[in-house]
């Protein structure tokens, strides 16, 4: 995620992205998204991996001014938590639209933490990098 969001200037788009291809990689890597939904809750408080990236941005996005954010670690555990609800919603819907789902969690995630709706609407219409290259990085 860090190298896809390297050119990104927005902290606000860069976290979107990253929870839209997050949410996303539950159904091109199932084995993958398995291993996060079983050990959720301790890789949200790791140094390593997804949490790292998701605080870096939150609390970038904070210091930008483009989120309202009382606390950056609530935002990452609000964060973790709809990343891992969606992940066993998708598993257990399998006809479920992931790419849909991601961007309509990430919306309400963008309103919660203040972006008004016809921005996050917009972050949530950009296009995202190549998939099959988050694959190769993935896979």
């Amino acid at each position: 995620m860090d190298r896809l969001a390297a050119d990104i200037d927005d902290p606000a788009v860069a976290y979107a992205q990253s929870f839209r291809m997050t949410g996303r990689l539950h159904r091109r890597h199932p084995e993958l998204s398995r291993v996060l939904l079983h050990h959720g809750l301790e890789l949200a408080h790791s140094d390593r991996g997804l949490a790292p990236r998701a605080l870096q941005d939150i609390r970038a996005a904070v210091d930008a001014g483009r989120f309202e954010v009382e606390d950056p670690d609530l935002a990452l555990a609000v964060t973790a938590g709809a990343t891992l609800a969606l992940g066993a919603l998708l598993h257990a819907q399998p006809e479920r639209d992931d790419a849909k789902s991601a961007d309509v969690v990430v919306r309400g995630l963008l309103r919660q933490f203040g972006i008004p709706a016809d921005e996050a609407g917009r972050i949530c219409s950009l296009d995202l990098p190549d998939l099959d290259l988050v694959d190769t990085i993935v896979g």
